[in-house]
């Protein structure tokens, strides 16, 4: 073996270990058949509604209310209100993009829920795995789920930059649906609090 070419298998091994180094560990679930029971369970979910609490905090500013939430295929229809009932404002979502309207009747639109909330109401909305989230599975793309519970349901992800954890959900059996979750960003806090879930396939 030349000495070219062990130069290059080194670096090749060394890449290799280096990469190893930094991806984290993916925790197998203590019971990986009541996680798929779970998943299955959930997997034919494409439109609910839910009806609940929000509490957003960040370094400048904290907000709590409720908060009725649409979503299907189409997009999603997201209407915050004060902790008294009052109407603060709408989040309308489409393919052809997103619309703030506030209790004013002033309405602003962007490309994406994540920088129109961020622009406008100082805090940043992941709407594109949210619905996913919320509803206790991962989204689309890579994800470091890291913890369950005795039910196989997840109790703790990472993914796009997300802490999600789920404290409590609406029942023991798998296919039960999360009552509490939490996100967390460098700069965001987000709290759901779900009472009341409607959901359907279509």
């Amino acid at each position: 073996m030349t000495r070219f070419l062990r130069l290059i298998l080194t670096g090749l091994a060394l890449a290799t270990l280096a990469a190893c180094a930094v991806l984290p560990a993916q925790t197998p679930p203590p019971d990986p058949a009541l996680y798929r029971a779970h998943l299955a369970a959930i997997a034919h979910i494409r439109n609910f509604e839910l009806n609940g609490r929000i509490g957003v905090l960040t370094e400048k500013k904290g907000f709590s209310g409720l908060m009725r939430w649409y979503h299907n295929a189409e997009g999603d229809e997201i209407a915050f209100f004060s902790p008294l009932g009052s109407q603060l404002g709408q989040i309308s979502a489409t393919p052809d993009g997103v619309t703030l309207t506030t209790s004013d009747q002033k309405t602003y639109s962007a490309a994406d829920a994540e920088s129109l909330t961020r622009d406008t109401l100082g805090w940043s909305l992941p709407l594109t795995g949210l619905p996913d989230w919320a509803l206790g599975r991962p989204s689309e793309g890579p994800a470091d789920i890291q913890s369950w519970d005795a039910a196989g349901r997840i109790t703790r992800m990472r993914q796009a930059g997300w802490d999600i954890e789920y404290a409590a959900y609406q029942g023991d059996q798998p296919g039960a649906l999360p009552a509490k979750v939490t996100l967390k960003s460098r700069a965001l806090d987000l709290k759901l609090v779900i009472e009341k879930w409607q959901t359907a396939a279509k």
